[in-house]
């Protein structure tokens, strides 16, 4: 062959089906590409089951796989505004979200010629070139893609594991925490150590705003780049933590978080570390510049209640006077 490309996974087809494993494969930064082949269907599987015989492709579903899949599934509905997947309207918006979002890799389609499996790698023959892939996922099923996901993964980690030892460097400890977003108002900047002191006592990996960028970097950025920068980072996250009362910059975070389907919880704030609990909705307060307009405060609970964890404790909410 003139020309050789490796990719850590390969799809065939552009169904639904297909869309959705390529979007679980790049949101884990997986190098994947998308085959048009359905000519070759009956040849694929007909090398699948010659290689399952040598357990060259154990696709069992795994629990870790699984829940790969239904994290980014949970994450994808929150994001589209997904309610019944199963009705033709919501499919069809899943699929131009999913097209929109994979342009790139369906405009890199490759139309292959033929299909090789070799030692457990897919070898693909297309047009003078040769595509090599560790897993082919070309069932009708987004387990699947769940399961390479993970496989190649865990395949990355132990070539990783390889090098550092063959290299001498140190691993830490390998543990996962939550990713957590903190925020509080600027009326307490100075308690910014004791909040992520607190957070992290919590067993989460926290991130403060006031920590990353001051007060608005000094003014040597434009404040709005600052604000995208937030906002970016509690996308990232995996939950929202608001500590004392909520000002117009909290409640921006909060809705930040709302259209990205985050839990928001949220605690007392205090120059003592012990002192800060977690708060009921009717203990949450809200700074003066919130009520500007004589807004009512059961409106801003009831925002602020669309965030909470189904958990929480609620209780009757009285207006603000």
């Amino acid at each position: 062959m003139e020309n050789s490309y490796r990719y850590e996974a390969a799809i065939l087809g552009d169904d639904l089906a297909a869309l959705f494993a390529g979007y679980i494969l790049k949101r884990n930064r997986i190098h994947f590409v998308f085959l048009d082949a359905n000519e070759l269907e009956s040849q694929v599987q007909e090398q699948l089951q010659i290689q399952e015989g040598k357990n060259t492709f154990p696709y069992q579903i795994t629990d870790e796989g699984r829940r790969l899949t239904d994290d980014i599934y949970q994450h994808l509905a929150a994001q589209v505004g997904i309610e019944n997947p199963d009705t033709d309207a919501e499919t069809k918006r899943l699929e131009i979200f999913l097209k929109s979002e994979l342009d790139a890799e369906l405009l890199d389609k490759k139309k292959i010629e033929n299909i090789v499996f070799d030692n457990g790698c897919v070898l693909m023959e297309c047009g003078g070139e040769t595509l090599d892939a560790d897993v082919l996922i070309h069932r009708d099923d987004v387990l699947a893609a769940g399961v390479c996901a993970q496989a190649v993964m865990e395949e990355k980690e132990r070539r990783l594991e390889q090098y550092m030892k063959r290299l001498r460097i140190r691993q830490g400890k390998r543990t996962h925490r939550k990713m957590v977003y903190v925020t509080h108002s600027k009326s307490w900047y100075y308690a910014k150590e004791i909040v992520m002191q607190f957070a992290i006592e919590q067993g989460v990996a926290a991130v403060n705003p006031f920590m990353n960028y001051g007060f608005y970097m000094n003014g040597s950025v434009e404040k709005d780049e600052v604000v995208e920068c937030c906002h970016q980072l509690i996308r990232t996250a995996d939950e929202l933590w608001v500590f004392g009362p909520i000002s117009e910059a909290i409640l921006t975070d909060i809705a930040v978080a709302v259209m990205e389907g985050k839990e928001v919880h949220f605690f007392s704030i205090s120059e003592n570390r012990s002192e800060i609990h977690e708060l009921k909705m009717e203990d949450i307060i809200f700074e003066r510049e919130v009520h500007a307009g004589q807004i009512r405060k059961s409106d801003l609970l009831n925002f602020v209640r669309s965030t909470a964890p189904r958990n929480m404790d609620y209780v009757q909410m009285s207006l603000f006077d």
